[in-house]
């Protein structure tokens, strides 16, 4: 199971940075509204940020306090017997892009900074009002990218925000081509007061892997903290479009509130569990 997931997460770096090349700016500021991190070793064991005033003062600090989280728990997930349930290593992988944003203030100055991002080669913005972080970037694809979702002409956006006092962040990107989005995904994380973390992806396409038309999306809930991993996966048919739902208007969701939320918007179960007694396991 641990290489299974070592190998996802190498896959999943490329294909961020990969899909993430030859694009321009088609605008510097935002068109659309706001999904195993690939982090360095050193960076990932640091121990995740407190609440309060000292506590998040960057986008990479939530990726930190995951990560940290999640080591706690990483024995447990790579000990379950059954097929590798991907959806549980693929929530944080929405910061590979979005830390860079952090490079662009390193000084943490209140303000709005511009430039090229150091990886991707992208051109966004990061700007800082105190306690609020907003980000993101706008451009049309110049040659292909990585995959049936990321063509020459494909025009791309993100936005997202950053609360560091309620240590909230939400993400928002999407993919238009011919006028029509085919592709859109919408991650929000919230360190809670116990210091543990709940998440929520949502991704929607209307091109599979293939590069044939198939419409489809998916949910994925996740609680993470010690000794936690509680979660919840669903599918649909709705595509780019889906509704989805927010911490911001649902509340800190349980396992239990989000499989009845999902429900509630169309979503099929696809699986869910937790860790039991020291072990990985679904519920039935």
């Amino acid at each position: 199971m641990r290489k299974r997931i070592i190998a996802l997460s190498v896959l999943l770096f490329v294909a961020v940075w990969t899909s993430g090349c030859g694009g321009k700016d088609a605008s510097q500021a935002p068109a659309g509204e706001a999904a195993a991190p690939a982090k360095p070793a050193e960076t990932a064991a640091a121990p995740a940020p407190e609440r309060g005033s000292k506590g998040f003062q960057k986008i990479g600090d939530y990726l930190d306090a995951w990560t940290a989280l999640y080591n706690q728990n990483e024995a447990v997930i790579n000990g379950y017997e059954g097929m590798p349930i991907m959806e549980l290593v693929t929530p944080p992988t929405t910061f590979i892009g979005t830390v860079q944003y952090d490079l662009l203030n390193p000084m943490g100055k209140n303000g709005r900074f511009e430039g090229t991002m150091m990886l991707s080669g992208i051109k966004g913005f990061v700007e800082k009002s105190g306690s609020k972080i907003t980000f993101g970037y706008d451009r049309i694809l110049e040659k292909d990218g990585f995959g049936p979702l990321a063509k020459a002409g494909d025009h791309d956006f993100e936005k997202g925000s950053a609360d560091l006092d309620q240590h909230h962040y939400k993400d928002e990107s999407a993919t238009e081509r011919g006028g029509k989005v085919i592709s859109r995904s919408a991650n929000e994380f919230k360190q809670l007061a116990d210091g543990s973390m709940i998440c929520l992806v949502f991704n929607g396409q209307t091109i599979n892997f293939r590069g044939d038309e198939e419409t489809s999306d998916s949910v994925i809930y996740v609680h993470n903290g010690k000794g936690v991993y509680d979660f919840v996966v669903g599918k649909a048919k709705t595509g780019p479009g889906f509704a989805g739902f927010s911490f911001a208007d649902k509340g800190d969701l349980t396992k239990e509130q989000a499989l009845a939320e999902l429900q509630a918007a169309g979503y099929a179960v696809d699986k869910s569990g937790g860790i039991k007694d020291g072990k990985l396991v679904l519920d039935k």
